[in-house]
């Protein structure tokens, strides 16, 4: 269909157009858009649909989207309806491209911008290292730092440590919020989300035997929803394998979470293979460093060279602070060592650094190996 909308292009005259031959990284389409001054999208949803469907929100930000599939499929074409494409072209000749192109000039005014949420996913890589209460702690920094629509997911469906971490009783979790994917809307999610400490909150189940059938259609279906909605999302995951990993190959930024003891950073080693095995581009991994103690473990220098992966952060080891926050039910307030390093990475994070800043020992920041 590529080479077809090509031809009928030219055929009409209009022989500035850019084709891209690869579905483009999370949060590179406004970018590819705006080099190439384009006005639409024509995008392919018939090879991978995994790949096709959340682009097609991050698209429709910024151009209107056309989605191109050879076969009418009316299940397919509501799911694209739903996340935004204004188009279907099951036949790309000429005719059909010019009435879908006299369509849009006819109908469809300025592109307004909207921002579609960044996603942030958590993963340990090794159990135990403070991966949820990293979790807990930047969804309710990122409301304190000015982002308006967090929401905070936990998808640890056997620790459901979320929930503990903050005192929360919900009636309802992922899984029912799975359950209900193809028919979500904004009155459904409201009684499937609590509201803590100013960022919403879908929990775990309760019950760790009850399953979440979290597959990669459904995960899709949640994450281009919850992109629409918020304006940051923090998803807590159990690991890189099974859901962990689904969530993280839709999200923007995976934030890989361990402590510099030996063997936290041989797991942790594991599971970044892991995600670039499962096309996971080492450009969105955060490496976050917690609980660190020098004296206990390795420096940060052989944290990097171990994992040939850079610090993105390193926050300090404040037991006393972290088991306060926990008995409370509230995150560390910022005038601990816990709370400043929070506060650090979710301003990096956000762009916000202040570059004269001067950083403590306890809260050092490497660049980004990229």
């Amino acid at each position: 269909m590529s080479g077809e909308i090509g031809a009928a292009l030219r055929a009409l005259g209009l022989d500035n157009f850019f084709p891209v031959t690869e579905y483009p990284r999370p949060g590179a389409v406004a970018a590819l858009a705006a080099q190439h001054e384009c006005n639409v999208c024509f995008l392919d949803v018939a090879s991978n649909q995994e790949h096709a469907l959340p682009l097609i929100s991050e698209t429709a930000a910024v151009v209107p989207v056309v989605a191109l599939n050879p076969h009418n499929d009316a299940d397919l074409i509501l799911r694209c309806l739903r996340r935004g494409a204004c188009e279907f072209l099951s036949d790309a000749t000429a005719e059909q491209v010019k009435g879908v192109l006299e369509r849009l000039a006819r109908l469809r005014g300025p592109v307004e911008q909207i921002k579609s949420a960044v996603v942030y996913c958590v993963v340990p890589g090794k159990a135990g290292c403070g991966a949820s209460t990293l979790a807990a702690h930047l969804a309710i920094e990122l409301k304190r730092a000015g982002v308006q629509r967090v929401l905070l997911v936990d998808a640890d469906c056997l620790t459901g440590s979320i929930s503990f971490l903050l005192k929360l009783k919900p009636d309802f979790h992922l899984g029912d919020a799975v359950r209900d994917c193809l028919r979500m809307d904004e009155d459904l999610w409201s009684r499937l989300v609590v509201a803590c400490q100013g960022v919403d909150v879908l929990a775990a189940p309760e019950n760790p035997a009850a399953p979440v059938a979290l597959d990669r259609p459904a995960a899709i279906e949640l994450i281009c929803f919850w992109r629409d909605h918020y304006d940051a999302v923090v998803i807590d995951t159990a690991g890189v394998a099974g859901t962990g990993g689904e969530l993280a190959a839709l999200s923007d930024h995976v934030l890989v979470i361990t402590t510099n003891e030996l063997a936290a950073l041989h797991a942790t080693r594991r599971s970044v293979e892991y995600l670039e095995g499962n096309g996971i581009e080492r450009g969105r991994l955060k490496l976050l460093v917690t609980r660190y103690t020098p004296a206990t473990g390795l420096k940060r220098e052989d944290v990097e060279r171990a994992l040939k992966l850079a610090p993105f952060a390193v926050l300090s080891n404040d037991y006393e602070a972290v088991q306060h926050a926990v008995l409370e039910g509230r995150p560390a307030p910022r005038g601990t060592h816990f709370g400043r390093s929070i506060q650090e990475l979710s301003e990096r994070l956000l762009g916000k650094e202040n570059g004269s800043r001067k950083r403590t020992p306890l809260f050092g920041l490497l660049s980004l190996r990229t």
